[in-house]
This record gives structure tokens, sequence and C-alpha cells, in this order.
């Protein structure tokens, strides 16, 4: 388990653990076989990379797994790291984290 999913399961109770990992492999399944995901129920647009594309979150209750659409390789969507979303707004720390991780897998070919 990538430690940031377990970061973040560590905010969520305990007996809706199980049910938020199910959720999440679900809907990326749904994601890896259609390439949507129902919005804004379990997908929401949450920024801007600096190759002026988007980066999006996958939701679960208050998890979410934040990633972006690989330039290289249609179709793979990246997952950049989990969080426990504690309010509205996305929290610039979630931004540059996926910035970060979008530049060492993005940019390391170019």
């Amino acid at each position: 388990m990538p430690p940031s999913l377990k970061d973040a399961l560590a905010s969520i109770t305990a007996g809706k653990r199980d049910g938020c990992l199910a959720r999440l492999a679900a809907r990326r399944e749904q994601l890896a076989d259609t390439g949507r995901l129902r919005s804004p129920d379990y997908w929401n647009t949450e920024g801007k990379l600096p190759n002026g594309k988007h980066f999006y979150a996958i939701k679960v209750d208050k998890l979410r797994a934040y990633g972006w659409f690989s330039s290289r390789f249609p179709g793979v969507f990246y997952i950049s790291h989990f969080a426990f979303k504690k309010g509205q707004k996305l929290a610039q720390q979630d931004t540059n984290r996926v910035i970060q991780n979008w530049r060492r897998i993005e940019e390391q070919d170019t």
C-alpha cells in the first residue's frame, strides 16, 4: 500500500476503510475501462499542470486519488498520491505534490 494511501486511510474511521478501498478500486477500474468517471460525484478537475493540462481527483467520500493523464501514453492515468480531504478547497500541498510527481514522471524523458 502506498504510504500516502496509508496516511489518508488513517483519517477514516476503521469501519469505513474497507468500503472506501473497495469503491476506490471500482472507480479506478471504471476509469481504466471507460476513460471516464461520473462528475462531480466521483471525479473532479482540480488544477493545472505546468504544461497547461489539468490534473484530477478520483473521489470516495473524503478520500482523494490525485493524478493526471499521461501525455506520452494515451489512456494512462498516473496517480500522484492519495489524500484525506479536510476542506472544500484544493490544498496547495496537494497541488505542489502532483506537480512534483508530474515533473518526475513526465519530464524525465523529454
